[in-house]
């Protein structure tokens, strides 16, 4: 499958995500406050990018997605917990609040894996080779355009599939549940959580921008294109 049929069949298994049709029309609810459709819009769309992008990158992309979703989702339960014992969220009871963080973390494994297909779907290795071998000189719109191809290529490619290598080596070299950190309080446990998604945050960004200045040099040494004299 060319990147045009994979890009179209990702558009179209997108459709549902982003105007919620035929969503609103499947009725039924798993649990109090989570449908039944975005069970189903989840299985479809998780095997449908297994099919269309391969086993590998669908684990990458979902790996990403459950990063992403995790502080979020955990983060605003947390709070919404603790307002809720403190009685500041009035009417709301945690069924309620429960369910909709439920149904937040379905929607956001489903449309971040979906976003992430769509966007390395894009040829952007032919977009740099093309502007890389053009004989006719490269415009500042294109050179840019090639800083952005290389630095996504670069993120994508490289230092996501880095950081979840290095995140999975260690957990494989922690021992069992001897460890002390499985002795520690939930508190303490929170804290080495957040410790670690700040590490993978840092690393990510450093990764991304070490190559940055050496591009920028070498992209501005291409030839530009001839301005055309009337």
């Amino acid at each position: 499958m060319n990147w045009k049929a994979k890009l179209a069949a990702l558009f179209v298994l997108a459709v549902p995500a982003f105007s919620g049709y035929p969503l609103g029309h499947i009725p039924g609810e798993i649990i109090e406050g989570v449908p039944n459709a975005w069970i189903i819009y989840f299985v479809i769309s998780q095997l449908a990018i297994l099919l269309v992008s391969g086993p590998r990158f669908h684990a990458v992309t979902l790996s990403v997605a459950a990063l992403i979703s995790a502080p979020v989702v955990f983060g605003g339960a947390t709070v919404s917990y603790l307002l809720l014992q403190s009685g500041w969220q009035g009417d709301v009871t945690q069924a309620r609040y429960s369910a909709h963080y439920v149904t937040l973390c379905l929607t956001m494994l489903t449309v971040v894996p979906l976003a992430l297909n769509m966007v390395t779907t894009l040829p952007f290795h032919e977009l740099e080779h093309h502007l890389l071998k053009s004989t006719g000189g490269v415009s500042r719109p294109q050179k840019m355009a090639l800083m952005f191809a290389r630095v996504f290529n670069h993120i994508v490619f490289f230092v996501i599939p880095s950081i979840l290598e290095v995140v999975r080596e260690e957990r494989r070299l922690q021992p069992g549940s001897s460890t002390p950190r499985m002795a520690v309080s939930a508190r303490a446990r929170i804290s080495y959580l957040l410790n670690d998604l700040t590490q993978i945050g840092v690393e990510g960004i450093c990764a991304s921008i070490q190559y940055i200045p050496i591009w920028a040099v070498e992209i501005s040494l291409l030839p530009g294109k001839e301005r055309r004299t009337p």
